[in-house]
């Protein structure tokens, strides 16, 4: 881990959004794991960028937004510690970055590092690669994949890990990579959202906090976000990888 962590620098940080500053917290530290797996909680810093409001009768709201960082990457722009201080409302005035398009380096380094993995496993497989802006798709078109995608997509998720570390090596432009096998991560998530809105029901009917089965970093990132918007409803992380989970609540306001 501590061999990666020095490859990526000062990409080792993620922002999150959410209702309050600590559901963004959550989401944060998910989309962080995404990138750099599981993370002990004494190896991850927040600096609050805004502490959300609620506006008037409901209009006008503003999601809270936190940045979550592996400690010791800091950079020269990054706020100092009394950021987490900041006043609920406020929000950053830093200009989004430009997107860049991938690099035919890199783009070059992603699909012959996914094409060596499928011919390790024995798979027969084509590599679709896809520059959304902000995130690049590498998708895998081929038959019985499974292999490949693994449980609950483990294996391709571990894959998409080293592709993050590994394609990006002595280059500065950098955005995320997700890694895809003939669309598995879309249907993966309808399973997602159709669980967290049965669990969320059954909280709601008095049966008391729902714990959902272990799953990776991205997919709890997808039940918080699916419930963050229901009434009612909070959601939180629960235990250390590889059993980490998504506990669903009632809200206590």
């Amino acid at each position: 881990m501590e061999e990666n962590q020095k490859g990526n620098g000062a990409d080792m940080k993620a922002v999150g959004e959410g209702k309050n500053v600590k559901e963004a917290e959550i989401d944060a530290l998910e989309k962080l794991e995404e990138i750099t797996g599981a993370l002990m909680p004494d190896q991850v810093e927040y600096t609050v960028i805004s502490g959300g409001s609620k506006g008037f009768l409901g209009m006008g709201s503003a999601m809270a937004q936190v940045e979550a960082r592996v400690k010791g990457y800091a950079d020269d722009e990054a706020a100092g510690p009394e950021a987490a201080d900041a006043g609920v409302g406020e929000k950053s005035e830093s200009p989004a970055a430009p997107t860049v398009p991938l690099s035919p380096e890199a783009e070059a380094r992603l699909k012959e590092l996914l094409e060596k993995v499928a011919d390790s496993l024995g798979l027969e497989a084509t590599v679709k690669i896809t520059d959304r802006g902000e995130e690049v798709v590498a998708d895998l078109v081929g038959e019985d994949l499974g292999l490949f995608i693994g449980r609950h997509g483990s294996t391709m998720d571990a894959v998409q890990y080293l592709c993050n570390i590994i394609v990006y090596r002595g280059l500065e432009d950098r955005k995320r990579i997700i890694v895809d096998a003939e669309e598995y991560r879309e249907r993966r998530e309808e399973v997602l959202r159709s669980l967290a809105d049965r669990a969320a029901s059954d909280v709601m009917k008095g049966k008391g906090p729902y714990e959902m089965k272990p799953m990776s970093a991205a997919e709890r990132r997808i039940v918080h976000i699916h419930l963050q918007e229901r009434n009612g409803i909070e959601t939180s992380s629960d235990g250390r990888e590889p059993f980490r989970k998504v506990i669903i609540t009632r809200s206590k306001g």
